[in-house]
């Protein structure tokens, strides 16, 4: 029967069938690492304001995902970067298409304002991007023909202040979305988010007794016995000349503060190199301006200290899936927000 059945079989149909049978493998395996979960793709699309001109941020962070096509919806050109940058120059509804892997198709509606009727309609909130927990901020309204003012901190469902110029203290940190409702007008009213980082706990530096001076003995003050002499140097000043003031002005020119500027990809590979223990917090100085201490939001969880996040970082491998930074009108860093994975057990996790 065995010999029957080797003879009857061709070759070429057997090594066709091993052939087959390998290409399928192959199609299988290629196609399993191309797979992701297309109901849970992780896109954002981002901007402070949605308004023509300004720059929209495009990110995706998709487990799986390999390759990705941008379609803004403006008949611009298709993107194929991961994270891209895009700005519309008419107002209007526009679908942004995300096709991910050439076979999962996410779509999103964004609505762009136009720059003058948005700045012309809606109030004008002026307050800084970050505060701390516990320390009193001054809020200010813009609004032409404003009477009436209602503040919302993010903190209540009350109204919190009711007038133009307002102060408020923060008692709890995160990011909280003031609300500013002029006239009554709840449809045109006027929003903006800030960070409320944590207060940081100043240790009181620790008194060294050593070197205090105590009180010496009075005799150590007492003045020698007898005539005093005159000091010859009384006469020799007489004799002195002494140049007359000068009436020129001093220079008033201020000294300005140069900060060098640093790139997304160039401070994403300076917080690797912190993880990878080569770099400190001390090489962010120039870019900082030595401040230490300013806010890092944390996988939009919780906000900290970037002092802090070196030291949560330190000595892990990790992987930065989003990173955004913003500065001061001094081009200082002034806030982070930062997404990220460490690799344990030989799989990438957030923490």
């Amino acid at each position: 029967m065995k010999s029957y059945f080797s003879s009857s079989l061709d070759p070429k149909v057997f090594w066709t069938i091993i052939l087959l049978l390998s290409l399928g493998t192959i199609l299988l395996i290629y196609q399993y690492s191309r797979h992701i979960d297309c109901e849970n793709a992780r896109f954002i699309v981002y901007a402070k304001e949605f308004t023509t001109h300004k720059v929209v941020e495009f990110h995706d962070s998709t487990p799986g995902a390999k390759s990705w096509e941008w379609d803004f919806g403006d008949s611009t050109q298709v993107d194929k970067r991961q994270r891209t940058l895009h700005s519309y120059q008419k107002p209007g509804d526009y679908i942004i298409t995300l096709t991910i892997n050439k076979n999962c198709v996410h779509q999103k509606l964004v609505t762009i304002h136009n720059t003058d009727e948005h700045s012309e309609n809606l109030p004008l909130i002026i307050a800084p991007n970050v505060v701390t927990a516990g320390k009193t901020v001054t809020f200010n309204a813009i609004k032409k023909d404003g009477v009436s003012w209602e503040w919302n901190f993010g903190e209540s469902n009350q109204i919190d202040a009711v007038d133009q110029i307002t102060s408020y203290q923060f008692n709890s940190e995160g990011p909280k979305k003031i609300t500013l409702v002029v006239n009554g007008d709840v449809q045109h009213s006027a929003t903006k988010t800030i960070y409320v980082a944590p207060m940081l706990k100043q240790e009181k530096p620790k008194i060294d007794i050593s070197s205090y001076e105590f009180e010496k003995p009075h005799s150590s003050f007492s003045l020698p016995v007898g005539n005093p002499e005159k000091d010859p140097l009384v006469d020799a000043l007489k004799y002195i000349p002494v140049s007359p003031k000068s009436t020129a002005k001093k220079d008033t020119v201020t000294n300005r503060i140069n900060v060098p500027e640093i790139s997304n990809e160039k401070f994403r590979i300076l917080l690797q190199q912190v993880a990878a223990e080569s770099k400190t917090k001390e090489d962010f100085a120039p870019y900082m301006c030595s401040k230490y201490d300013i806010p890092v939001v944390v996988n939009k969880k919780k906000i900290i200290s970037f002092e802090q996040f070196c030291q949560l970082i330190n000595g892990k491998k990790i992987k930065i899936t989003l990173l955004r930074i913003e500065k001061n009108q001094q081009n200082c860093i002034e806030h982070v927000t930062i997404e990220y994975k460490t690799k344990k057990f030989m799989m990438w996790m957030k923490e």
